[in-house]
């Protein structure tokens, strides 16, 4: 084991310088690779500098060339610019000038056209002037013909107007005057006629100056208008239990300015006296009934007949058991 440990203490030194001196090579030939790179890379800057001096030099005299064509080409397009410019104010000049006087030509026309057309408007104008003149003229008189024509139909109307009401007045006066000798009406109260106003309600007093009751009705013939009676309300108490008697017109004595009313009957013998008894009245005729009642209408009247009958007999007693 001693033995290996001493060989490799004495093989790893050897190792090492055998390593160094490897690596000395090594960097000597490294240094000399890098001068002669660096020699090759300043041979080729030093090429490429003169070809590019070279290119650089072809270049600007190509240029200069290039830009002294391009100065006489200028030169050339200005001279002809410049001519061109000069033809062009001097066609400009000619059309301004040739312009100038068509517009001149032009105004003169119109002013010419303008001035006819005025003329003629003005004498248009005073045509239509002439003409409203006219019209208004016209219409003027025609306003006057109908004004005075209205005020002779007014006239006219007022005129039939008086006439109608002369002829209704004249028809009225005429009337009148046949009215008064008219035996259809009476013209005036007579001292033996009596208006009766104040006779319904009147109290009627006997001799004795007592009242006997007042008068609720009057009783008139139909023949020949005469008062038959006057009917008088005796006994009773605020109309209960009163009794009507009749007392001919011609027992009564009417004072007609002193309006009393005065009979012979004493109290006593108007309260004796039988009630009056008035007939019944006549129905008003029933209208004719149409063709679809006529039946139901007559069976009604059949059925309200002993109706009717029954109320009659009932009411003839009762007068009857009066009158007794």
């Amino acid at each position: 084991m001693r033995k290996i440990l001493l060989t490799t203490a004495l093989v790893l030194p050897l190792s090492g310088f055998a390593i160094a001196q490897e690596a000395d090579n090594a960097a000597e030939e490294a240094v000399e690779n890098t001068a002669q790179a660096t020699e090759n890379a300043a041979e080729a800057t030093a090429d490429a500098a003169g070809d590019a001096a070279d290119a650089a030099s072809d270049a600007a005299g190509n240029a200069a060339d290039a830009a002294s064509d391009a100065a006489g080409d200028a030169a050339d397009a200005a001279g002809d610019a410049a001519d061109a410019a000069g033809e062009a104010a001097d066609d400009a000049a000619d059309a301004t000038e040739n312009a100038a006087e068509d517009a001149a030509a032009s105004a003169d026309n119109a002013a010419d056209e303008a001035a006819d057309a005025a003329d003629a408007a003005g004498d248009e104008a005073a045509d239509a002037m002439d003409a409203e003149t006219t019209e208004a003229d016209a219409a003027e008189t025609e306003t006057m013909e109908a004004e005075t024509m209205e005020a002779d139909t007014m006239e006219a109307d007022a005129e039939a107007v008086d006439a109608e009401a002369a002829a209704e007045d004249a028809e009225e006066a005429a009337l009148e005057a046949e009215m008064a000798n008219s035996d259809k009406i009476a013209r005036e109260q007579s001292m033996n006629e009596l208006r009766v106003d104040w006779i319904t309600g009147a109290s009627v007093t006997s001799p004795d100056g007592d009242s006997i009751g007042d008068v609720n009705d009057l009783i008139l013939d139909t023949e020949n208008g005469s008062m038959i009676a006057a009917i008088i309300g005796v006994g009773g108490f605020l109309g209960i239990g009163e009794k009507q008697i009749a007392v001919p017109w011609d027992q009564l004595t009417v004072n007609y300015d002193a309006e009393e009313i005065t009979t012979e009957l004493t109290q006593e013998e108007a309260e004796a006296a039988p009630e009056y008894v008035f007939r019944e009245r006549e129905a008003a005729p029933a209208p004719a009934p149409a063709a679809g009642d006529a039946g139901m209408e007559g069976d009604a009247a059949m059925e309200t007949a002993p109706e009717a009958d029954a109320a009659m007999e009932a009411e003839t007693e009762t007068e009857a058991e009066t009158t007794q």
